[in-house]
């Protein structure tokens, strides 16, 4: 493939001002990708897969004059799926498999959906390979992951498993924690899974960049310890001599198949 992605600039990196930022940046692109669908070709049917969907859509209600939202939904947890088709009911095709070996149909779809599940993938190089392949010229791909290169990801990649379950449990109040079907799940990290893999990722294949955003807002779980939390974690980007960053853990990118 070229390297088109080189010769185009790519959106700085911008801070999200809110937590809810990025979601309300994905509502808006789903909505943009309704209206070319209604206008350019004349469909009714707007074609979202939500891989990596877990129990719950996160991005509230599609609203598109004169379009219908088809969700498709792809987990490997059998165990979350049937509690999103049990509780949400708002998936019209559910599948249980892993992204990286699932039949998709090529560019089928006008969205790809795919948040927090990149982390969890030994090969996300090739789901993201995959996913492009199922979206249509011009679909868009809505991703979010945490960066494997800032200090929160550091941490999260050397930390035994039982203190990710420790965290969501008792610093973000997840009581459900580790059970079955519920999160966290066992993390990766692949190379492509920080800013840098993912723009030397769409460089590589001709993918362009439209928009990304860095998300630092987890410090706020920590109440009145998040100021030396976050002091801790800038000695610790300090003494990765630019290795880490403690600028961000999190990361959003609106992302266009050519």
């Amino acid at each position: 493939m070229s390297n088109a992605q080189s010769t185009r600039a790519v959106p700085p990196l911008r801070a999200q001002p809110t937590p809810e930022y990025d979601t309300e940046v994905f509502r808006q692109r789903i909505h943009e990708a309704g209206v070319r669908v209604r206008d350019e070709r004349g469909a009714t049917e707007l074609r979202i897969l939500e891989a990596g969907c877990g129990r719950q859509w996160t991005l509230g209600t599609v609203e598109v004059e004169g379009v219908t939202p088809h969700i498709t939904g792809i987990d490997a947890d059998g165990r979350s799926l049937r509690m999103r088709i049990d509780e949400r009911a708002d998936l019209h095709e559910a599948i249980v498999g892993d992204l990286r070996t699932v039949e998709l149909p090529e560019a089928a779809y006008d969205v790809v959906f795919c948040s927090w599940v990149l982390e969890h993938v030994s090969g996300a190089e090739q789901v993201l390979d995959r996913l492009f392949a199922a979206l249509r010229p011009g679909g868009t791909l809505l991703l979010r992951i945490p960066d494997r290169d800032s200090v929160y990801g550091f941490l999260t990649r050397i930390a035994p498993f039982g203190l990710h379950v420790a965290y969501k449990r008792h610093v973000r109040g997840r009581v459900n924690a580790g059970r079955p079907g519920f999160g966290p799940f066992p993390t990766v990290y692949d190379r492509v899974v920080s800013y840098r893999g993912v723009l030397d990722y769409c460089a590589r294949n001709e993918v362009e960049v439209l928009q990304t955003l860095s998300c630092n807002h987890h410090l706020r779980y920590f109440g009145r310890m998040s100021p030396i939390v976050d002091a801790g974690l800038r000695t610790v980007a300090a003494a990765s001599l630019g290795r880490l960053t403690a600028r961000h853990n999190n990361l959003a990118f609106v992302l266009r198949k050519s």
